[in-house]
């Protein structure tokens, strides 16, 4: 599978910009003046710090890896393989591509980062709809009850994602096995030297099949209840904006260019992460694989780490003129003019 080897690099550079970008954004938030966020300042810093984490967990634990196969041809190894009725993620290089305990936990834990974005996502819906709300949980309880509350909630999902991949898809000798040839046909990789989660769905033993339908059920079902709260909450949001009570015209605009932001920030995942996750775990109940999305994914999911703080200072006026303003940068008007 000879591809261009901008699958390899892409990852990295965007691993690099997500510490250069964040930090900025960071150090906006921090020096702000005008905006009066409030706590809400400590989410989106919290945000961005989950970025840099997500970024450089990716370098410990690849997705993808690349080797020579003649002159000016590549070789990209995917994290995810698809063969029949089953589907496997797997590390592709560094420490924990062999496989071991600790180095399947290492995979069952970057599967569960997945969810951290969804995790937060929550925390700032619902800080948006109590603040619009004027609710004085957030006065009185948020620091720091609030703030640790959410980072519980992220470490939560993560382990119920992770503790998923360890008890239902682990990647036993069975499921290694069912996928052996085909992975040894397109990685000339053996499949039993790899830590893999892999969800069997038909063609084995009644443990593993079970288990498999559990695994992608209990996924399943946390990403169902994950985009539900989205609208729900952003339906209310969005009513709440339009019905303008007891909302100043300045608060007004403020909130809108916060929503905007977030809706954003909700809008990427969706696109570079539950459409990828979805294919995957469908794809192979009938026997479809959605090679395409997989090979786009390995690029879309490094990048959002590095646009998300772009995205956030571009609805907010406010910080995007600074960024104007320090480097320079004319603005739409002036352009225009």
């Amino acid at each position: 599978m000879h591809v261009n080897f901008a699958h390899y690099y892409i990852p990295k550079l965007c691993g690099l910009l997500a510490f250069i970008f964040n930090p900025i954004f960071i150090y906006l938030l921090i020096s702000d003046k005008k905006l009066q966020l409030g706590n809400y300042k400590l989410l989106l810093i919290s945000f961005s710090f989950s970025n840099m984490l997500c970024s450089s967990y990716d370098a410990l634990v690849p997705l993808v890896r690349e080797f020579d196969c003649g002159f000016l041809n590549r070789l990209k190894l995917q994290c995810v393989h698809v063969y029949r009725y089953a589907f496997v993620v797997f590390v592709s290089e560094g420490p924990f591509v062999r496989f071991s305990p600790l180095g399947h936990l290492a995979l069952s834990v970057r599967c569960g980062f997945i969810t951290v974005t969804y995790a937060i996502l929550h925390a700032h819906f619902v800080y948006r709809y109590l603040a619009l709300h004027k609710s004085n949980l957030i006065q009185k309880w948020f620091m720091p009850y609030g703030l640790v509350g959410t980072f519980v909630y992220c470490i939560s999902h993560t382990m119920l994602w992770a503790c998923v991949c360890e008890h239902f898809l682990y990647g036993d000798f069975e499921r290694t096995s069912y996928i052996h040839d085909s992975f040894q046909d397109l990685y000339h990789e053996n499949s039993h030297d790899s830590n893999m989660v892999i969800a069997l769905y038909r063609e084995g033993s009644d443990n593993v099949v079970i288990g498999s339908w559990i695994g992608v059920s209990i996924l399943t079902a946390s990403t169902i209840y994950s985009m539900g709260l989205y609208f729900v909450l952003g339906h209310k949001i969005m009513k709440k904006l339009k019905a303008h009570v007891n909302l100043s015209e300045k608060t007004l605009r403020l909130q809108r260019q916060l929503f905007n932001a977030l809706t954003v920030q909700t809008v990427i995942p969706i696109c570079v992460s539950l459409i990828p996750c979805l294919s995957v775990w469908f794809g192979p109940i009938f026997l479809l694989d959605f090679r395409w999305i997989y090979l786009s994914s390995a690029i879309a999911v490094s990048i959002f780490p590095c646009i998300d703080p772009i995205a956030i200072i571009y609805f907010l006026p406010g910080l995007r003129r600074r960024v104007q303003i320090r480097y320079s940068i004319p603005s739409t008007t002036q352009r225009a003019s």
